[in-house]
């Protein structure tokens, strides 16, 4: 069972591609919920808890991606043929970014 911190933000279900580089590769994922602190991300091949990566999605109020660094706070393994999934803790979002994310959540 996964180990669950204490969020100060409300999680928002929202289906995203997500690309998470570490040392040059690119892991795809999609988000299965989001929030201002962090994400739930699908993913096949979850990377080690603490890992710190590079994280960029697209979000429909924003033209640029949002690109932030985050670390691995927990993984989800899943049985075969399930996707597995991991949570990560955003470091430092830009201002524009948060602003960008908060129209999201509200449509």
């Amino acid at each position: 069972m996964a180990e669950h911190f204490r969020r100060t933000d409300p999680r928002y279900d929202r289906r995203l591609d997500v690309e998470i580089l570490l040392d040059g590769k690119k892991h795809v994922a999609t988000s299965k919920n989001l929030s201002l602190g962090g994400m739930f991300v699908e993913i096949v091949d979850p990377l080690p808890v603490q890992t710190t990566v590079q994280v960029r999605f697209r979000v429909p109020t924003q033209p640029e991606p949002i690109d932030v660094t985050g670390e691995i706070r927990w993984v989800e393994r899943a049985p075969a043929g399930q996707a597995a999934g991991m949570g990560i803790r955003f470091h430092g979002l830009r201002a524009r970014d948060v602003w960008a994310l908060n129209r999201f959540f509200q449509s």
